[in-house]
C-alpha cells in the first residue's frame, strides 16, 4: 500500500523557496530598454493611411477618392477627418466632392507624396495641407 501525502495548495505564498533578486539600476535599465523596444515595435506596425481628408467646408460633404485603380467614398460631417484606408498606387489622385446645395466639384492632384493630408474648402475644392 502507498502512503498518502498531505494535500497542499498548488500556489501559495509559502511555496517560494527564495527571495526576489534586488532591483538594481542595471536591471531597471534593461527592463526599460526592453519595454521601449516593444513599444517602438508596436508603434511601427500600426497601419498608417495614405490619405487623410479634412472637412473644413462648414457643411456635410460626400468625398470620393480615386487613384491607381482604387476608389473610396465617405460622407463627412462638419469638421470631421477621414483616414482613407485604401492603398493607392503612386500617381494622380482624383477627388470628387458633392456638396448638398451645389454641383459636384472635381479636383485632381498630379503626383502627391504619401502620406497626403488634404482639406475640403467651402467651395468644395480639395487642397493639400
Amino acid at each position: 500500500m502507498t502512503e498518502s501525502r498531505p494535500r497542499s495548495p498548488l500556489f501559495s505564498l509559502g511555496a517560494r523557496s527564495g527571495k526576489r533578486p534586488p532591483a538594481t539600476p542595471a536591471r531597471l535599465a534593461v527592463g526599460a530598454a526592453l519595454f521601449g523596444l516593444c513599444a517602438l515595435g508596436a508603434w511601427l506596425t500600426i497601419p498608417r493611411p495614405d490619405v487623410r481628408v479634412m472637412n473644413a467646408s462648414g457643411q456635410s460633404v460626400t468625398v470620393t477618392v480615386r487613384g491607381g485603380g482604387a476608389e473610396a467614398t465617405q460622407t463627412l460631417g462638419v469638421d470631421r477627418v477621414w483616414a482613407v484606408n485604401q492603398a493607392f498606387a503612386p500617381g494622380p489622385l482624383d477627388f470628387q466632392v458633392r456638396l448638398p446645395d451645389r454641383p459636384e466639384v472635381r479636383t485632381a492632384l498630379a503626383a502627391p507624396p504619401f502620406p497626403l493630408r488634404v482639406a475640403v474648402d467651402p467651395d468644395g475644392h480639395v487642397a493639400p495641407r
